[in-house]
């Protein structure tokens, strides 16, 4: 678990950032953050009438108001299950969107020179935490030599697996073809 020290250097590292009054969910971060979780991205913004604090690391994005005197609301994406995050913006504010298939958050009262910024950082970690995903279905090491009959096995279940992942939208036509191809040798 990140110590706030921690996460307030990774904070202080952003390339863009806007945290207005939100020191409170900042704070809060290390009791709900795990073990490797970074802060990629950050931002703050409305959810209905309060201020919610959204924070992108490399596995989730957080949504979190902790209450002015007390009460906490938090809610999460993993990273997997985003389907879109988008935005839109006037002179100073806007709306920052993610949904997940499902359900979706939008968050208003975005300060406009943040919205692109956590998009893309968003965007990049999505790619990323996919790329590791895909490694683990796949396998990243090199096996002794199988017998026939298991080694088919081992590639038909091996395709099937891309073929569930481009499925379900984590990997494109052309990345899946240059997997499978990969494998087939």
């Amino acid at each position: 678990m990140p110590t706030l020290e921690q996460i307030q250097e990774q904070i202080r590292n952003l390339p863009q950032k806007y945290v207005f009054y939100t020191k409170k969910e900042i704070n809060y971060l290390p009791q709900i953050m795990i073990e490797g979780e970074e802060v990629r991205a950050l931002t703050s913004g409305f959810c209905g009438n309060r201020t919610v604090l959204a924070v992108c690391t490399n596995r989730r994005i957080l949504f979190l108001d902790k209450g002015m005197f007390f009460g906490l609301r938090q809610w999460q994406m993993a990273l997997d299950r985003v389907q879109s995050i988008d935005g839109s913006y006037l002179i100073l504010f806007g709306t920052i969107r993610v949904w997940d298939g499902a359900s979706s958050v939008n968050m208003n009262l975005v300060w406009a020179e943040s919205i692109d910024p956590f998009i893309k950082a968003t965007r990049t970690a999505i790619d990323d935490f996919r790329k590791i995903s895909f490694r683990e279905v796949v396998g990243g090491g090199t096996a002794a030599p199988a017998p026939a009959a298991a080694q088919a096995t081992d590639i038909a279940s091996q395709i099937e697996r891309l073929a569930k992942l481009k499925e379900q939208g984590h990997l494109t036509e052309e990345e899946f073809q240059a997997q499978k191809a990969k494998i087939l040798g």
